[in-house]
């Protein structure tokens, strides 16, 4: 779609071309079409994308778009979406990372008309997602497409400002103020990396808690992940929990968990001066749209604000719960199972996952996959017992410990209704559209010299070969 506005001053009307009594109209048709002109050519020198907008069908033409600094996701976002209300909402929900309820509430059009109507430019400085997935400064612009009460358009407008923000303030600084954008995780975190998960680059946005060997303050500095990654857990992280975390904050993990959900968040321990505190680790993607792209880790304390007994068994209650499904999340979990096969004679560790769930997110939405994710949670909890210990790996990822289980044609009717009741969930978005399972179960007795790791590969492969079939599956072995 091109733009059907024609606002060019050599394309103005000739007045002396019509009769004498119509020469007025059109002298003061070629006056609106200068002013208009004007208007643009001034925003023009600064902005890189221009959209003119009609208020009253809403419907946008885009007047220019330089490619220098242009958002292309945004320009064809407003090619998709052309009317007004539609892209905006769109803009800020997919590309805006800051103040997002503020900016919603003055972009919307009522707002924006009370605040240009007198003919005054109303701005709006924000933090981009650029196409890349890194992060910009960023302002939105807009004016009356002409002088007040003569005209039903007007201007939005878009430039990056970081080149001049860039001029005045050094890169550390810069750096620490992309983290005060950032603002679910800078209230909170007092260590905040920025990661290139491709390279394994790391970029110090924020220090203010443990300062791992081998690294220094914020800035512009690059550092290896292993430094962050082997170091950090070496040194800090609660020996009990230093196996596990080796693995859930391995590269090759982070990426795992990420390709499915925006965000990466677990709970582990830390040894400070002989006391044992509980601290959260979160991955978040800079940019949901971009596979494997450049992600945040913060990692925090959460029991410096325990003042009791009370609050501290809450706490540990919260430390191991998976936040959005309310079951055990997985360090939990994995404990559990491991203290749980020391003393049981018998017992089976299934693990299962949804089948093509990444198609759910991409064709429905994030918040259907939600939906998907908290559903087969509460199927799982219906299912077993209260002894049994069932958790989520992350994701769309789930395990089961059913202690004592020893009779295999038992565990499959369950696994049966479990796979109905899943398929049969109330989820209107999914329309007709069946959830499938794949599942892979391991059944071990008192003989068993295998240990959890070996048990979980084991019943992970019968996860992968029964992606192999359609719909919900179960594969067990015996060991």
């Amino acid at each position: 779609m091109q733009s059907d506005l024609v606002i060019k001053e050599n394309e103005l009307i000739d007045p002396s071309a019509y009769p004498e009594e119509q020469r007025g109209l059109v002298e003061d048709f070629n006056a609106r079409i200068r002013r208009l002109t004007g208007i643009i050519t001034g925003i023009g020198k600064e902005y890189h994308t221009i959209w003119v907008i009609n208020a009253t069908t809403k419907k946008m033409y885009l007047y220019r778009s330089t490619g220098e600094n242009t958002n292309r996701y945004a320009v064809e976002m407003g090619f998709r979406f052309d009317n007004y209300d539609r892209f905006i909402e769109e803009y800020v929900d997919r590309c805006v990372v800051n103040s997002i309820e503020s900016i919603q509430r003055d972009v919307k059009l009522d707002v924006v008309f009370s605040r240009i109507k007198d003919g005054d430019l109303f701005t709006l400085d924000y933090m981009r997602l650029a196409d890349d997935g890194n992060m910009s400064y960023h302002q939105m612009a807009f004016a009356l497409a002409g002088q007040p009460g003569e005209t039903d358009n007007f201007i939005l407008a878009f430039r990056d400002i970081d080149r001049s923000i860039r001029k005045h303030i050094s890169d550390k600084r810069y750096l620490r103020e992309q983290l005060d954008i950032v603002e679910t995780l800078s209230r909170d975190y007092y260590n905040i990396f920025k990661i290139n998960p491709r390279t394994g680059d790391v970029v110090i946005l924020k220090l203010d808690g443990y300062v791992t060997k081998g690294m220094e303050g914020a800035g512009e500095k690059v550092y290896s992940y292993d430094v962050l990654y082997k170091q950090y857990v070496k040194d800090r992280v609660y020996s009990e929990d230093q196996e596990w975390m080796y693995d859930a904050i391995s590269l090759d993990t982070i990426n795992s968990k990420l390709l499915d959900n925006s965000e990466y968040v677990s709970s582990y321990r830390v040894m400070d001066n002989g006391e044992v505190h509980y601290y959260q680790f979160t991955y978040i993607l800079i940019n949901a749209n971009i596979p494997n792209g450049d992600m945040l880790a913060g990692f925090k304390n959460v029991d410096d604000i325990v003042a009791s007994a009370k609050e501290r068994q809450n706490l540990e209650i919260l430390a191991s719960t998976d936040i959005m499904t309310g079951i055990l999340n997985r360090g939990s979990g994995e404990r559990k199972v491991i203290d749980a096969m020391a003393k049981d004679k018998n017992g089976m560790l299934c693990i299962m996952d949804v089948d093509r769930f990444k198609d759910i997110n991409d064709e429905y939405g994030h918040n259907v996959g939600d939906k998907v994710i908290r559903g087969i949670a509460d199927v799982l909890k219906q299912t077993f017992k209260d002894e049994d210990i069932i958790f989520r790996l992350g994701g769309d990822e789930y395990a089961v410990y059913v202690r004592n289980m020893i009779d295999e044609e038992a565990f499959r009717a369950m696994m049966d209704s479990a796979f109905n009741e899943i398929a049969g969930m109330d989820i209107p978005e999914l329309g007709e559209r069946e959830v499938c399972v794949s599942a892979g179960a391991v059944f071990f007795s008192e003989d068993t010299k295998s240990s959890f790791e070996e048990l979980y590969k084991l019943a992970d492969r019968g996860v992968y070969e029964c992606k192999k079939v359609n719909g919900s599956a179960l594969k067990i072995f015996l060991v």
